[in-house]
């Protein structure tokens, strides 16, 4: 139980924290801690990680870090991929969606550890001229939610910042939005592979309850830094999925 919320509180404070992340920590918990199947856990992770960002976007929001109408373009393109992604989904293998779950890790880190030029500087909503790149965006992030699982933060926050020019805390209160609408989306659409028992309670409510906290704590902590250390631990927690992955089929 202990271990549970530990594990819920570290994927917590990393969504609240980067605007993302959450459910790239949270499947291979469920699969490899908690023993679910693949979809049952993808489908676990997003309706936790929805809530969990909806409440760390609110935190973002009460200190101004929340472009509204951006977040809700991204969200109802995101919705209409994370639908398409997740009914895809079902027709994949188990095997084949931890295999791609485990090279959409690697090719996250490596993005992550690419430098990239922070923007610091006030930004209003993006300009009309940005709209494609944001229906695009949102689409393929949306797409991969449903698919694999995975929020998409980590494609929405370094699109805002580098294609729309947001400065890092604008576009991780954003990001929040978009992950949280995409993520219940997607949830519904694994509908009954769901499971919230009581095993799974504690690792839920301490990613719940940690998602918001990080929220509050983001304006104080180094974003690079972060995003450097949890980048390194992506690698290799996608190097040892592919290994288990390859001696299990073995």
């Amino acid at each position: 139980m202990l271990g549970g919320a530990l594990s819920g509180i570290a994927t917590g404070t990393l969504l609240g924290l980067l605007g993302g992340g959450g459910s790239i920590i949270a499947v291979p918990i469920l699969v490899y801690v908690f023993g679910m199947e693949a979809k049952a856990a993808i489908g676990t992770s997003l309706l936790i990680v929805g809530v969990a960002s909806l409440l760390a976007a609110w935190s973002h929001h009460r200190d101004h870090s929340v472009l509204v109408s951006t977040a809700l373009v991204f969200g109802v393109t995101g919705a209409l991929g994370a639908f398409a992604g997740a009914r895809l989904a079902h027709n994949i293998s188990d095997v084949v969606q931890l295999t791609m779950f485990a090279l959409a890790m690697a090719l996250v880190g490596l993005l992550m550890l690419r430098p990239g030029k922070a923007t610091t500087e006030a930004v209003s909503e993006p300009s009309v001229t940005a709209l494609p790149v944001v229906l695009v965006v949102g689409l393929g992030a949306g797409l991969l939610t449903g698919l694999l699982g995975v929020g998409g933060g980590f494609i929405i926050v370094p699109a805002m910042t580098m294609l729309l020019h947001l400065p890092i805390k604008k576009a991780i209160g954003t990001s929040l939005v978009v992950v949280g609408i995409n993520s219940m989306v997607a949830a519904i659409s694994y509908g009954s592979s769901i499971n919230l028992s009581f095993a799974i309670l504690p690792f839920a409510i301490g990613t719940v309850v940690a998602a918001p906290i990080a929220g509050r704590l983001a304006h104080y902590i180094p974003q690079e830094r972060l995003k450097t250390g949890f980048a390194i631990c992506l690698l290799i927690l996608s190097a040892w999925m592919m290994g288990k992955q390859f001696l299990v089929n073995s």
